[in-house]
């Protein structure tokens, strides 16, 4: 059976992944205090994903990994 989603085992690329999802969580918790207390955001808050989703990527896609995966 094929998994869809697992965290690397390597270090790096875990913490990498890690850092990537606190960030997005951060960024959505920000995002919706903001709109709770009728804050404007800027028209393009929705960029400021773009890091911690990159993060994400470069420890679970496989080109992308600093340090590449045991076989």
């Amino acid at each position: 059976m094929n998994k869809i989603f697992t965290l690397p085992k390597r270090p790096v690329n875990r913490l990498l992944t890690y850092i990537g999802l606190f960030g997005v969580c951060f960024q959505l918790t920000a995002a919706s205090y903001a709109w709770w207390h009728d804050v404007s955001l800027q028209a393009g808050w929705v960029f400021t994903l773009v890091a911690p989703l990159l993060c994400i990527a470069s420890g679970t896609i496989t080109a992308l990994q600093l340090q590449k995966e045991p076989s």
